[in-house]
């Protein structure tokens, strides 16, 4: 087919060029390499299907090409305007949100002292807000879609290395606490897992759930932390049945949404069952009756929400307790530390602030057409939305206290450079939603375009 002529020998509109000349000529006016491949294949898969359309009409097969071709019209101002809308376009509102969620929470924790009383903690968490705002920048400009190429290397990479990394990893009271924010790092290899097993039908969903085992049971036993267990579960989860709507695995998708929704709400409250009878230890069994009867262990592990719940009833839309109240709360509520001492208001901006930022993200994942970009969006969209809702109930006490790793809020170098990376890839999604076409990876490490028309 490429090698039909057109015409009778020179300009594209006559219909004088070869198809691939006219897409040759088309694409060398897009500046973004990366989008000649999907625009290329775009154009020739209209020619042809115009073609095929004046065949059925009665037109011979090459005449019906030539004109096919002629009715594309100049491939120089064709491939300008193609250029114009296949092109790398920046986030800029979420960078600024970044940065100012990054600049506000540094300000937020030195105010609630959670940063200590000198200035050593407040350099520190400076630097590393800093270095997280570089890997977000650096990461915005990677292909995203090396990730779904490279599922399969990438999963296998991940659970050598972060049970590697654990043996360089201090224990801190039974618990290797520097694991917890690495193990998220799964999220976009398991998108990326998914993906490469969509159209797969029953098999493919069924892989699916086997992806996620091994994480879990690291986060179970190599860590060991539940809480981690429980939150890779809820996000990995809430992608699969994002893809089960989507259509990946198949039509049934009522059926298998409801399959997982049901696995969603059972497996959490039979694992909590089984552990708390057969896992758990006696402390960890104390700490769950201190939450639900604080003041029949108030001496023990149940002072934090006696003294939280009667912070709730004092607290002020504006100004703080007096009486040195909000020493009285441990710095990892910094939330509540803050409330006590500025008001319900300045808590209220936060709050809002946060909710602004995942609003934002979660428009941002649910309006890309590149399905991959779609799956890694949501992924991160629901580490910042399960993460958030964690942080403010343990803060106010609606939860258990557990380890605290609210986004923008959280001291520490390991959990800014992880929450960093996740809105890098935010940020690459958005700014290749208009490059990318919709790629599907077969086994085989064999590339197949599927174009979204």
């Amino acid at each position: 087919m490429a090698g039909i002529r057109v015409g009778c020998g020179g300009c594209a509109v006559c219909g004088r060029v070869t198809m691939e000349d006219y897409i040759r000529m088309l694409t060398e006016q897009i500046r973004c390499v990366r989008a000649r491949e999907d625009v290329a294949r775009e154009i020739r898969t209209h020619i042809q299907d115009q073609a095929s359309f004046y065949e059925k009409q009665g037109m011979e097969r090459e005449e019906a090409l030539r004109k096919a071709v002629r009715d594309m019209g100049d491939p120089v101002s064709v491939g300008v305007e193609m250029d114009r809308i296949h092109r790398p376009r920046m986030d800029w509102k979420l960078l600024v949100m970044a940065a100012l969620l990054g600049i506000g929470g540094l300000l937020v924790q030195y105010a609630a002292g959670a940063l200590g009383e000198g200035t050593e903690m407040l350099l520190r968490q400076t630097m590393y807000t800093g270095i997280g705002f570089a890997i977000m920048v650096g990461i915005c400009f990677l292909d995203y879609s090396m990730i779904g190429k490279y599922a399969a290397w990438l999963y296998v990479l991940y659970v050598c290395g972060i049970l590697l990394a654990r043996f360089g990893m201090q224990e801190t009271n039974g618990m290797y606490r520097g694991m917890m924010m690495p193990m998220y790092l799964f999220i976009p290899i398991y998108a990326g897992m998914l993906y490469r097993n969509r159209g797969r039908g029953v098999a493919g969903l069924i892989k699916g759930m086997l992806f996620l085992l091994p994480p879990l049971l690291i986060a179970l036993y190599a860590i060991p932390s539940i809480v981690t267990a429980l939150c890779l579960f809820m996000i990995c989860t809430g992608m699969l049945l994002t893809a089960v709507v989507k259509g990946w695995f198949g039509t049934a998708r009522k059926k298998m949404a409801g399959l997982l929704l049901s696995a969603g709400a059972v497996l959490p409250a039979a694992f909590g069952a089984f552990a708390y009878a057969f896992f758990l230890a006696d402390y960890q069994k104390m700490r769950i009756a201190a939450f639900l009867t604080p003041w029949k262990y108030s001496g023990e592990a149940g002072y934090i929400y006696v003294v939280l719940r009667q912070l709730f009833g004092k607290w002020r839309w504006f100004g703080g307790i007096t009486g040195g109240a909000a020493d009285m709360v441990t710095k990892d509520y910094v939330l509540a530390r803050l409330i006590t001492i500025y008001g319900m208001a300045v808590g209220m901006v936060i709050v809002c602030a946060l909710t602004a930022f995942l609003v934002h993200v979660l428009l941002v994942a649910l309006r890309q057409k590149n399905q991959l970009g779609l799956m890694i969006g949501m992924g991160s969209v629901l580490l910042f939305l399960v993460q958030t809702v964690i942080g403010l109930a343990v803060n106010f006490s609606i939860l258990p206290s557990t380890t605290v790793m609210l986004p923008f809020l959280t001291y520490g170098g390991t959990a800014t450079a992880v929450y960093s990376v996740f809105i890098g890839l935010l940020l690459s999604v958005y700014r290749n939603q208009n490059v990318l076409g919709d790629r599907q990876y077969k086994p085989g490490w064999r590339l197949v375009l599927r174009l979204e028309r």
